[in-house]
């Protein structure tokens, strides 16, 4: 090859790569958020309830949901309910990072969290929208290393169930009510005695005359028959069951920030979604437990008004003793 020849070969050869590296520069460079570069993950649930119970309405839609967003790299799989871990070890089971999804709800988690007694007196799409459902996430963040994903039983209240006919407030007077701590002070406030008996011992107790009455969330009442040994659903319902998901830091910090912005959104639209899902499915109940022989029992409005209204009080004075600051941030919030 001549020396002009050579010259003109290393300026072509020169010119080829100036090209293609200008060419590369010019290409952006692919974001780890970007879904074709996301790794495949597989995060297990574990619930506080068995396999198949109302509480976990929502579950299969949001798994169908994060695996559609995040284009199949996310699979969301059942971890097991309490024969797993126990529904009251769950809290801790999500601090220690030990599993992904807790299926769960705000009142289990009251001894890392005691403000979260609130959560049943709020209404999560309200909460969304003046910025609570922030300081919830943040609260979670700080103590417990978990993310606060959604609230799935948004809709769903709790009635009272009585087997003797209640008008006046003062008629619960002398009656043994089977309660749980959510909604236990108000029950108290009512002059009613209460117990704290598992679910699966109730209909002995009522058929028994132990007890003469319950609270129970406004469907799953069919679940134990306990509409074959009481009478009355009382109305108004009151609080919010307050179901949530929960996703601990370790499994957070697994995905990228588009699988993590995927998975909030599944989580949203679940939560929108209980409200509609819930109207119809207390209906639908209540049209059952009539059909069985059970009646509404829908207190006048005076005295509607006082009921109600004790319910709130009481819920939110155990709150505000608790944890003052955030029960006092949180009630202006839901206001």
């Amino acid at each position: 090859m001549s020396f002009k020849k050579g010259l003109l070969f290393l300026l072509i050869v020169t010119l080829i790569f100036g090209v293609v590296g200008c060419g590369k520069n010019d290409t952006p460079a692919q974001s780890s958020g970007d879904q074709d570069s996301d790794k495949k993950v597989t995060l297990s649930v574990t619930a506080a309830w068995a396999e198949g119970n109302s509480m976990l309405y929502g579950m299969d839609d949001f798994a169908k949901k994060v695996s559609e967003k995040t284009n199949g790299t996310v699979e969301v799989v059942w971890g097991g309910g309490p024969e797993a871990i126990p529904t009251y070890q769950l809290v801790e089971a999500l601090r220690n990072g030990i599993i992904d999804i807790a299926w769960t709800s705000h009142t289990y988690n009251v001894s890392h969290v005691p403000v979260m007694e609130a959560m049943k007196l709020t209404d999560a799409v309200k909460l969304r929208e003046t910025g609570g459902f922030d300081l919830v996430k943040e609260l979670y963040k700080e103590k417990l290393n978990s993310h606060y994903i959604a609230a799935t039983t948004n809709g769903l209240t709790y009635n009272l169930y009585t087997k003797n006919e209640v008008n006046e407030l003062e008629d619960f007077d002398g009656l043994t009510i089977r309660a749980t701590p959510a909604y236990q002070a108000f029950v108290e406030a009512l002059g009613a005695g209460v117990v704290n008996t598992a679910p699966g011992e109730a209909y002995q107790a009522l058929e028994r005359n132990v007890i003469q009455g319950y609270g129970w969330p406004s469907v799953g009442v069919k679940d134990f028959g306990w509409q074959e040994v009481s009478k009355y659903i009382i109305q108004p319902a009151f609080y919010n069951v307050d179901v949530c998901i929960m996703m601990s830091d370790k499994a957070w910090n697994k995905l990228s920030e588009s699988q993590q912005q995927a998975i909030m959104e599944a989580g949203r639209e679940v939560e929108a979604a209980s409200n509609e899902y819930y109207v119809k499915a207390i209906a639908d109940e209540n049209d059952v437990l009539k059909a069985e022989g059970m009646e509404e029992l829908t207190l006048t409005p005076e005295v509607a008004d006082a009921y109600y209204k004790l319910a709130y009080e009481k819920g939110w004075e155990s709150a505000l003793k608790v944890d003052p600051e955030n029960a006092n941030k949180l009630k202006e919030l839901s206001e």
